[in-house]
This record gives structure tokens, C-alpha cells and sequence, in this order.
């Protein structure tokens, strides 16, 4: 879960994982590899869709771990360029470039002694990558800008929701640094694979909203069956946005399946996807949930509902797909890669064989 419940609690009187809500046997699992791995220094890559958990998983592996009482230090990776990366993680010197008005520490030397979190390792770019293996091989570094090697202790932790294994085939990604930090791969199970948790996240959601916003809303049972059926792509970030999303259009103190602020059925299991809106109407697709009878009308072409397989054997992206894609990633190619299940080059390929220009905000 994104979050904890007493978030001003004293560190010492806080268990361990107590942020992580569910009690499914997929995710008890992992909570069990976790706290093994925590007695050692070993790396850790975090590997799972987006919006399950993986910084809450590596907090659980720190405070788990002989290194608790030291920082916990995290940086998301993802869209910055190698220059910032060096000063965000290496630090720099004064007047080592332009705006350097003073020296500053990076996130290694703030982690010292505790674990370092990377998220979105498999964005850095291929300079960066080559930088950061020295370190993680030698445990020194300088700062930007700066003489003087530093000593660092750190342990590493990872996180990724991207195919590294891939990305290395495709020389994307380095092959020795890729072994570097998958000493132990930790793969965290999506949503729809942890039996029974929906509806305890979304309690504890709805806990949550009622406590910042000074209301006493609960579920009916009926309402927690029908989340407990959906399908949530976007994982434990996508439950917690639906969750307050209803909460802040409920008629009423108890919200019931009707107050649910599904988006055109998209959280539902895959019977009940678009494909399902459009033939029977939005307003069934709740009674589909609860399993009752809705009328189909007549047979559509079996095409219409065959899963999009528009890449073709030449790897090229439908141009209305990967528009709509890159439109929800701000025109970011990586995250557009992300979002289609590809890689940045195929992205790319697929924008210079539409002609599509991408746009710069």
C-alpha cells in the first residue's frame, strides 16, 4: 500500500512493513524474500508493474536490515538527463558548472552507511550507466567538479518495471552493470494476483480520506465485491486514485456500487473492458460485475474485441495507438515506451515511419 497509517509515529515504535496492507499468499511471499534478503548487503532489484509498491518494499528492506538507523535515501531516475544524474547522485563542487553557487553532497555520501534507492534504473542512458558502474565497483567517487575521492558505503537498491533482460539483448542497457545490481531479483506481484487485498487497500484508502477530509464514509459490502473484480492496471496507484476519486463524489456516507467512478469500465476484468462498454452500455457493466444477466444484442465481429496486434511482424506501432500513448506521456518517448510495452527505439522507429513530430513543451 502507498502510504501508512500514523505517518507521525516515532520510527522505533513503527513495524517494519507496516505501510504494506494485504494478506493474499502472493504477497506474503515476497514480504518473506524481503525480510531474508534485508540480513545481507547484497543488491536488490525490485521488478513489478507500475503502482505496486516497489519503494515501499525497499523501505521495508532497509528497516528490516542492521541498517536502519542510518538514512534511507531515494532517487527516481527516470527523464534526467547524465549531467543531472551526476550531480543528483555524485554531488558537486562549487562553481563545478553554471548555477554551482555552493557545494553540494549527493545522494550517495547522504546515504552512507544505509541503503540508496534507484528507481526507474532501466531510463539512465548508456554514459550514465558506465559512470555508475565505477562506483558501485569500487565504492569511491568524486564529485562534479572535484578532486578528491570519496569513500562511500552504501547498499543498493533498484527498482524497475521495465524488461532489463531485453534492453540489454538490444544494447540498451550494460550487461555488466546488469549483473551488478541483480545479485537478488525480488518480483512484486501485480494487484489482480493478490486474492483478497482489493478490498483491505481500499478500506484503508477510504481510512485515509476520511481522516484529511473530517468524513466518516465506509463501503457497502456490495461496492468492495465489485472492486474486488477489477482488474486495475495501474496496480495499488490506480485503486488509490479510484478509491479517492469515489470518495470525493459519494451521495451519500456509505458508498455503494453505483458511487464507484470507474472510468468507462477500464479497471474491470478484461470480459468487462471497453469493448463490453460500448455493446451494452456503461450502465451494465456494474451489474456484469455483481454476475448478473445483461443482454448482448447481436454477435459483433470477432475483430472488434481480438487484443490490438497492430506492431505487425515489422514492429511498427498503429499510428492512432501510439499517438494516444504518447499524448499521456507528455510526448516523453521513454514513457511512451513504458506505456506500450516497447522499448524507446521501437517508439521512435514507429514516429519517423508516421511523420508524427514530436512535440516539446
Amino acid at each position: 500500500m502507498a502510504g501508512s497509517d500514523d505517518e507521525t509515529t516515532p520510527k522505533s515504535a513503527v513495524r517494519p512493513g507496516a505501510e504494506i496492507v494485504g494478506e493474499s499468499a502472493a504477497l506474503k511471499e515476497v514480504l518473506e524474500i524481503a525480510q531474508i534478503v534485508a540480513r545481507s548487503n547484497s543488491p536488490v532489484l525490485l521488478r513489478g508493474e507500475s503502482g505496486t509498491g516497489k519503494e515501499f518494499f525497499a523501505k521495508l528492506i532497509h528497516d528490516s536490515s542492521s541498517r536502519r538507523e542510518k538514512p534511507f535515501v531515494k532517487l527516481n531516475c527516470a527523464a534526467l538527463s547524465a549531467g543531472v544524474l551526476e550531480s543528483e547522485l555524485f554531488g558537486h563542487e562549487k562553481g563545478a558548472f553554471t548555477g554551482a553557487t555552493s557545494q553540494k553532497e549527493g545522494r550517495f555520501e547522504l546515504a552512507h552507511g544505509g541503503t540508496l534507492l534507484l528507481d526507474e534504473i532501466g531510463e539512465i542512458s548508456a554514459e550514465f550507466q558506465a559512470k555508475l558502474l565505477r562506483v558501485l565497483q569500487e565504492g569511491e567517487l568524486e564529485r562534479v567538479g572535484g578532486t578528491r575521492t570519496l569513500k562511500v558505503n552504501v547498499r543498493l537498491v533498484c527498482a524497475t518495471n521495465k524488461d532489463l533482460e531485453t534492453a540489454v539483448a538490444a544494447g540498451e542497457f550494460r550487461a555488466d552493470l546488469y549483473y551488478r545490481i541483480n545479485v537478488v531479483p525480488i518480483t512484486l506481484p501485480p494487484l489482480r494476483q493478490r486474492d483478497g487485498d482489493i478490498p483491505r487497500l481500499a478500506q484503508k484508502f477510504l481510512q485515509r480520506f476520511n481522516r484529511e477530509n473530517g468524513r466518516s464514509l465506509s463501503f457497502a459490502p456490495s461496492a468492495l465485491d465489485i472492486l474486488s473484480k477489477c482488474e486495475f492496471p495501474g496496480n495499488i496507484r490506480e485503486l488509490q486514485n479510484c478509491t479517492q476519486r469515489t470518495a470525493t463524489l459519494a451521495r451519500s456516507d456509505v458508498i455503494v456500487p453505483q458511487d464507484l467512478a470507474c472510468e468507462q469500465g477500464r479497471c474491470y476484468s478484461p470480459i468487462l473492458r471497453k469493448a463490453v462498454a460500448e455493446q451494452v452500455g456503461k450502465g451494465a457493466i456494474h451489474g456484469l460485475a455483481r454476475g448478473e444477466t445483461v443482454s448482448m444484442g447481436q454477435p459483433r465481429d470477432a475483430a472488434a474485441f481480438a487484443p490490438e496486434t497492430e506492431m505487425g511482424q515489422s514492429g511498427l506501432i498503429g499510428r492512432d495507438r501510439l499517438e494516444q500513448a504518447m499524448a499521456t506521456a507528455g510526448w516523453v518517448q521513454a514513457k511512451a515506451a513504458r506505456l506500450l510495452g516497447r522499448t524507446p527505439r521501437q517508439v521512435g522507429y514507429s514516429l519517423r515511419r508516421h511523420g508524427i513530430e514530436r512535440k516539446v513543451f
